[in-house]
């Protein structure tokens, strides 16, 4: 298998000027993405403390689930302590309030939550307030939310998937909304219906992509499984923290039996990779994806399958970082945000981790030093952060389903903790 690509001669690593320009204005512009929510309104749904939104477009002022975690990562190692605090309220207020937290903070977006990354939020705020009366709160919240995943989202083989629990009329509704982004949306309205389901369930993984083949209810995702099971290992490893070594075994347990589940379902041992798994038909899918690192992120492999996915990083890796999914997984006529070229800061920084955690250091800073300069040279030329890049041609020449919105928390994020990488031998 070839290695890695090279960048391109003409584009050279980022000085370190250009990386503590990009670093300062980070530094500098956190305030523009903090905002208020405190009262109920028919639209959006409250927040007890200042959010922390993705972008510094004014237009973007809802708070968003899974992003959290990724720009938390720049928060707490920009000293804003306090604010990544807020969000890990936030959070928990939004899982005491309705069992689960939406996706965003409009009530449109009741029927659906995302990827779970409150555990870890909570562990990451925890590790730097040693706050142990603030822990021994959040705890019992964080287990309902994981109650809602194992009643609600539950598939038959015992594995996660995406679901919604939205109405006829939401749907109805989500389809004018998102009709244009979906150029192969049935008319007939049952098979609309059931699409559109379909699409909702998506907008809990990634919204949207080629990896489901538009059945998205009908698969285990890779992300989802891997998240929950670093969410079981990570309650475990906080409840020993407060010394409840039965609530930690208990806890421990739960990951053991996940473990079994998906290296039975979505561990291909041919391809030595993690696929999503289509229980409807008993089968993988056949989407090579950057949904496969968080299996590394969270810690669920073993050595020997870190190495296989390690040995298949070309499978992915371009010359600006890791794109979604491999070239050709999209075979509808829809264009897909979420696959190739995108470079996702989410997906860096999972990969980034995962291959830091089974001690592929060499890899990581690679991946790592691609994604700095990255950010610094469309930096340069644009004065922004963006949500995505191009990871064949490291510009903004993205797959796009609508207008790139500029200074996306996780974009800077990804960025504070790629630098933190580079500088520490990417054992931060």
């Amino acid at each position: 298998m070839p290695g890695p690509p090279a960048l391109p001669k003409h584009l050279t690593v980022q000085s370190t000027a250009h990386l503590e320009n990009v670093h300062r204005y980070i530094d500098t512009h956190w305030a523009e993405t903090v905002r208020e929510s405190r009262d109920d309104t028919p639209n959006e749904i409250s927040l007890p403390c200042p959010h922390t939104v993705p972008s510094t477009d004014p237009t973007m002022w809802l708070f968003f689930y899974w992003d959290v975690y990724f720009t938390n990562l720049g928060l707490l190692r920009s000293g804003e302590i306090a604010q990544a605090q807020n969000n890990a309220d936030n959070i928990l207020s939004l899982i005491d309030r309705f069992g689960y937290s939406p996706n965003m903070t409009t009530r449109i977006a009741l029927n659906r939550t995302q990827i779970p990354p409150s555990a870890m939020v909570c562990r990451d705020v925890f590790a730097h307030t040693q706050d142990r009366v603030w822990l021994a709160r959040a705890l019992p919240i964080l287990a309902r939310e994981y109650a809602f995943w194992m009643t609600l989202r539950l598939a038959p083989n015992g594995l996660n998937r995406a679901y919604s629990h939205a109405d006829p009329t939401t749907v109805d509704a989500f389809g004018e909304v998102i009709g244009a982004r979906l150029k192969d949306l049935p008319t007939e309205p049952i098979a609309r219906m059931r699409y559109l389901h379909h699409k909702l369930a998506e907008c809990e993984v990634w919204d949207f992509t080629p990896r489901f083949d538009q059945r998205c209810t009908d698969f285990n995702p890779v992300d989802t499984n891997a998240a929950l099971y670093l969410f079981e290992a990570t309650l475990a490893d906080l409840h020993d923290v407060l010394d409840q070594s039965a609530d930690a075994a208990a806890w421990r347990q739960r990951a053991a039996d996940r473990r079994l589940l998906v290296d039975r379902f979505l561990w291909d041992e041919v391809q030595g990779f993690y696929f999503d798994y289509d229980w409807a038909n008993g089968r993988r899918g056949p989407v090579v994806s950057a949904a496969a690192w968080l299996a590394l992120w969270s810690g669920l492999c073993s050595e020997a399958q870190a190495a296989r996915m390690v040995a298949n990083l070309p499978l992915l890796e371009r010359a600006h970082g890791l794109i979604t999914c491999q070239e050709g997984s999209n075979t509808s006529v829809n264009t897909y945000q979420w696959d190739a070229p995108n470079a996702w800061p989410p997906m860096q920084a999972v990969a980034i981790m995962g291959l830091a955690r089974y001690g592929y250091h060499t890899e990581a800073q690679r991946l790592a030093q691609k994604y700095v300069d990255t950010c610094a040279r469309n930096f340069a030329t644009t004065g922004q952060l963006w949500e995505k890049y191009n990871g064949i041609t490291g510009a903004l020449d993205v797959a796009d389903e609508y207008k790139m919105p500029p200074f996306l928390g996780w974009t800077a994020g990804v960025f504070l903790y790629a630098r933190e990488v580079l500088a520490t031998g990417s054992k931060a």
